[in-house]
């Protein structure tokens, strides 16, 4: 039997808009918002902040609303 490869959520920073639904929707917390890239930045994206719990479900790529989050392989 072929071992199941694990897929983890890569982000799109430069099309994600911050709307936080796929951190809503994540069962394990593991995805967050990054703070500003520099002073007076108002621009926040999602980011996975904990791999070793995210079970690659891909729940936050499928309720992403504008398709800036695709899972990849580990």
């Amino acid at each position: 039997m072929a071992e199941k490869v694990k897929k983890l959520p890569s982000i799109n920073f430069d099309e994600c808009a911050g709307c936080s639904v796929c951190i809503e929707n994540c069962p394990k917390n593991c995805l967050g918002l990054t703070g500003p890239r520099f002073h007076g930045d108002i621009h926040t994206v999602a980011e996975l902040q904990n791999k070793e719990d995210c079970l690659g479900c891909g729940i936050c790529a499928k309720v992403c609303p504008i398709e800036a989050i695709a899972m990849m392989e580990v």
